[in-house]
């Protein structure tokens, strides 16, 4: 009687230590939440919920891959897509440099293209992008990215995310990582023997050395941010451009020049000693 209740014991024990095992790996596995790399911009009293189709235009390339626009854009689409908040439409690949260069000119949108554009897609927001860098390979990837969103209606631009996303930071790897970590509910059998999934167990790991996960993973948080969603593993209280500036059609948003000290009489001459 002894010796069993030693062993139901010593069972127990080890159960117990397998238990605060996992929730210890699992503690470690999530990362803490750290500041935010990109700034964003919304638009007072705008509403996501009210948007039933979106279109995304080629996005402008500044960096020096030349491939690095188009499969942004893919990333991008995609990703917003899986958010299932509206329909999300592509502009045709046929025009994409002239599209994207007419309709964003120095940093201010065309209207009437935009609303030629609205018109002939029925899009309720349009959305247009810029790749700033690039570097798939270069020790570790790193990619900027600026979105804006435009509501052709109101000719203004209703949100918009600036940022950098570099694997060099420890934050943003992990980030990444963790991305590929979570996983979804558990799939019925003939979904697990049946059908391909395209994440893989070993995405957490490849990563930081796939150009393609790592585009997914930054215009993942990039679509979050945009619709003003939270962003996992991203301290809350993200650099939010003020609106000053912002009523003239996709002008860029930026905060407006430091207020100076309210003016005071002059300060009197030095006391003497």
């Amino acid at each position: 009687m002894t010796s069993r209740s030693a062993a139901l014991a010593a069972a127990a024990a080890l159960a117990l230590a397998g238990c605060c095992l996992f929730e210890r790996r699992a503690q470690k596995r999530a990362p803490q939440p750290a500041p935010p790399t990109f700034s964003q911009y919304h638009l007072d009293g705008w509403d996501w919920g009210a948007v039933n189709r979106v279109l995304v235009l080629p996005f402008l390339n500044e960096s020096e891959n030349t491939r690095a626009g188009d499969e942004t854009r893919v990333a991008f689409t995609s990703e917003l897509q899986k958010l299932g908040r509206f329909e999300v439409v592509a502009a045709p690949p046929d025009d994409t440099a002239a599209l994207a260069a007419t309709v964003h000119r120095g940093g201010r949108f065309d209207e009437a293209v935009m609303l030629k554009l609205a018109r002939l897609t029925r899009a309720d927001v349009i959305v247009h992008g810029t790749v700033t860098q690039y570097s798939p390979y270069n020790t570790r990837p790193r990619l900027g990215l600026v979105l804006q969103a435009v509501s052709p209606e109101q000719a203004k631009v209703v949100a918009s995310v600036d940022g950098l996303w570099d694997a060099t930071d420890a934050a943003v790897a992990e980030r990444a990582r963790a991305h590929y970590r979570q996983r979804p509910r558990e799939r019925p059998p003939w979904v697990r023997n049946h059908v391909i999934v395209s994440e893989d167990s070993f995405a957490s790991e490849l990563v930081l050395e796939s150009p393609a996960l790592f585009q997914r993973f930054v215009c993942g948080e990039a679509a979050l941010t945009l619709l003003g969603l939270p962003v996992p593993w991203v301290a809350s209280g993200a650099a939010v451009v003020p609106a000053a500036g912002s009523s003239g059609p996709g002008c860029a948003t930026q905060a407006g020049p430091p207020v100076p000290p309210a003016a005071g009489p002059p300060p009197g001459p030095p006391a003497a000693r």
